[in-house]
């Protein structure tokens, strides 16, 4: 009977050492670099294909059958949104269509906690939340998925900050922030999201499809003329706008890379844009004003479209075209064309408005500033700088600027310079001018001021030179 109990006692024994073993390889792999020990296994679909998305974890050793040993009643809750089950549905309802599911963390609003656990489900429509796992569980939210939304992937920074790897998926109205502790989850999360966004068709605003269709149209006169007689969102408005002319990705993060300018959001931006252009009419100095504009443009990349199209907008089918307030579109429109470019399907567009106004107004200012503006775009380069305010009251006015070189010693020259002159040209034209023109040796232009003398780039827009030194 003695050894009996001696035998129990070795056999509870060696099962307590067993238990500690197995909750030690638990814990290293959930807390010990578990980027390396969770691996996505994916029979059906990897990021760039269809069909069912599938995370397991890797486990060393497998039995004969080809079973892991383990049933699911075995794994902890917060393993188990890692493990699809052979034998039980996908999802709350049997869709062949849901392509991931799974526990993830969310922010909350409002009371002690900051996140909740919910379940997620993403379709080839949407990304849906859950109150459970379970068949006929709530739905608490939806975020329809289009060609606008975006995904932020995980980072380090936020990891180390919250011990969470997290993903934000933006939508319309919604931002959805998801967090897990799992690395390779959140890669897989954000990878299956960004699929099904890149599957969707481009979505368009009226003004974008209108582009369409006058670029398709453009050589049929009856078309054209009925597109713009049909269309008002083409045409001349004193009314503000309510939302961008064309589409911006939902969650766009260009405004934060210029934070201390205290910039709103990319399509806020587009909206208030077009309430400095509209007070061009009536202000008494519309030099500060296009230069705010210019620099907005400058630092938010994606409204350099936005604002060449509400330009055009704002100088078709204008009641008064011919006074100084309405004129007064073409000189920002002027200016614009000297500091960038907009995109080509953009850049089509804005030519064959120019030659529409110069074939309706001939021998007029508004024939005057297309021409300009046509020969700007075929020299622009994107600017370092927004033009100084002596250069945009050269442009208002279609004229160059003066420049002055100095020369070693006392001497100097004047020089007329565009907004496309670059230093090359600069110093050619001065070698000219001192008989240099067959010298063997290398000059270069210098910019100095009290403290620093440097040279200055051949392919450098002097412009932008003159600009840095009146700041």
């Amino acid at each position: 009977m003695e050894r009996i109990f001696n035998l129990d006692v070795l056999i509870l024994i060696r099962l307590w050492i067993y238990a500690l073993k197995g909750f030690s390889l638990l814990k290293r792999d959930y807390e010990e670099k578990e980027e390396e020990s969770l691996e996505l296994r994916n029979k059906d679909l990897t990021c760039n294909g269809r069909g069912p998305l599938e995370v397991t974890l890797a486990q060393p050793t497998r039995t004969a059958n080809g079973t892991n040993g383990h049933s699911l009643s075995d794994v902890p809750d917060e393993m188990k949104n890692l493990i699809i089950d052979k034998n039980r549905t996908m999802g709350l309802e049997q869709d062949p269509e849901l392509l991931v599911q799974g526990w993830l963390f969310r922010d909350v609003c409002g009371g002690w906690m900051k996140q909740r656990r919910y379940w997620f489900v993403l379709s080839q429509d949407s990304l849906d939340y859950y109150s459970g796992s379970e068949r006929g569980a709530r739905r608490l939210g939806t975020l329809v998925l289009t060609s606008l939304c975006s995904v932020v992937w995980p980072d380090k920074q936020t990891y180390k900050q919250t011990g969470y790897w997290s993903i934000r998926v933006y939508g319309r109205k919604h931002c959805y922030r998801l967090y897990t502790k799992h690395f390779n989850e959140a890669v897989h999360w954000a990878c299956a999201v960004q699929k099904v966004i890149d599957t969707k068709a481009p979505v368009e605003t009226p003004t974008q499809v209108l582009i369409r269709d006058i670029e398709e149209s453009k050589f049929n006169p009856e078309v054209i003329e009925h597109i713009y007689q049909h269309n008002p969102i083409l045409k001349y408005t004193q009314s503000p706008l309510y939302a961008p002319l064309l589409a911006f990705p939902y969650g766009s993060l260009e405004h934060t890379f210029h934070s201390d300018k205290g910039y709103a959001s990319v399509p806020e931006e587009a909206v208030k844009l077009f309430n400095s252009l509209q007070q061009l009419e009536s202000t008494r100095d519309p030099v500060a004003l296009i230069q705010g504009v210019l620099q907005t443009c400058l630092d938010l990349r994606p409204l350099r479209d936005e604002v060449y199209c509400q330009l055009v907008k704002q100088t078709c089918c204008t009641p008064q075209p011919h006074t100084a307030a309405h004129l007064r579109y073409w000189q920002l429109l002027t200016c614009l064309s000297c500091t960038f470019l907009p995109r080509p399907t953009v850049l089509k567009y804005l030519r064959f408005h120019l030659k529409r106004i110069q074939s309706r107004y001939p021998e007029s200012e508004m024939d005057n500033y297309a021409s300009f503006i046509c020969e700007a775009l075929e020299k622009t380069r994107c600017r370092e700088c927004v033009p100084s305010c002596e250069e945009i009251q050269n442009l208002m006015g279609r004229q160059e600027m003066l420049c002055t070189v100095h020369y070693p010693g006392q001497g100097c020259c004047k020089l007329h310079i565009s907004s496309h002159t670059t230093a090359n040209q600069v110093l050619t034209r001065v070698m000219e001018k001192l008989g240099l023109k067959d010298s063997r040796n290398t000059f270069a232009l210098f910019e100095q001021n009290t403290l620093w003398e440097r040279p200055v780039a051949g392919s450098t827009i002097i412009a932008d030179v003159l600009t840095r030194f009146q700041k």
